[in-house]
C-alpha cells in the first residue's frame, strides 16, 4: 500500500505504508491541510502555516503528516512510533525524499518519550493514535510535562467519532470536523 503527498515540494510523491497503519484518507489529509492553511492568513509566515515550523508527527505509521508538512515548507519533524514496521517505512521514506538531515525518527512509546532538550518546542502536532489504544489527554500532558509542546503549539487530533475523549479541561479547540467516522480536532493548551 502506499499513499501520496498532496502539495509543496514532494507533490505527487507515492510513500510506503506500513501494513499495520491505518492512513488517513486522501480526501480527509487534503481537508485538514486545507483548514491548517487557513490559520496562515493570521500569521507572519505570509500565507504559508508550515513555512518555518518544527513539527511532532505522534503514531505516525508511514510519516505522512510530517513528511506532507515538509513538504509544504516546514523546517523540520520528529517521527515517533513504538512499532518497528512504521519505523522501517518513515526511514524508507525519509531516504527516499533525501530528508535526513530534516528529521529524527524515534522508536519509542510516545508517553515514555525522553524529556524535549532542543531550544525550540514543536510548533504542530499530529496525533492520530490506534483507536481507543492511547488516551490523547494523557499523550498531551506528557508531551508538555516533558518539554516537547508549550501553549502555542497546534495539536491536531483524529480520533473515532463514536468514541471521543473531553479534552475540555486542558485545551482550547480551535476547529472540529467530522470527516467520515472520523473527528478531526485542532486545540491547543489552555493558559
Amino acid at each position: 500500500m502506499s499513499i501520496q503527498i498532496l502539495s509543496g515540494l514532494f507533490r505527487k510523491t507515492r510513500l510506503a505504508v506500513p501494513s499495520s497503519a491505518r492512513p488517513t484518507l486522501i480526501r480527509f489529509r487534503q481537508s485538514l491541510f486545507d483548514i491548517l492553511s487557513g490559520f496562515a492568513l493570521n500569521s507572519e509566515n505570509s500565507g504559508n502555516f508550515f513555512k518555518n515550523k518544527i513539527v511532532l508527527d505522534c503514531f505516525a505509521g508511514s510519516g505522512a503528516l510530517g513528511i506532507e508538512s515538509i513538504s509544504r515548507g516546514a523546517s523540520f519533524a520528529y517521527f515517533v512510533d513504538i512499532s518497528q514496521v512504521a519505523i522501517n517505512s518513515i526511514y524508507e521514506n525519509v531516504q527516499k525524499l533525501n530528508l535526513k538531515n530534516q528529521c529524527r525518527i524515534l522508536k519509542t512509546d510516545i508517553l515514555k518519550i525522553k524529556k524535549f532538550n532542543g531550544d525550540n518546542r514543536c510548533d504542530i502536532v499530529f496525533m492520530d493514535p490506534p483507536y481507543g489504544m492511547v488516551s490523547i489527554k494523557e499523550t498531551i500532558k506528557q508531551l508538555y510535562k516533558r518539554n516537547w509542546i508549550s501553549k502555542s503549539s497546534f495539536i491536531i487530533t483524529e480520533e473515532d467519532f463514536s468514541r471521543t475523549e473531553d479534552l475540555s479541561s486542558i485545551t482550547n479547540s480551535l476547529v472540529e470536523r467530522k470527516l467520515g467516522n472520523s473527528l478531526f480536532r485542532i486545540i491547543n493548551l489552555k493558559e
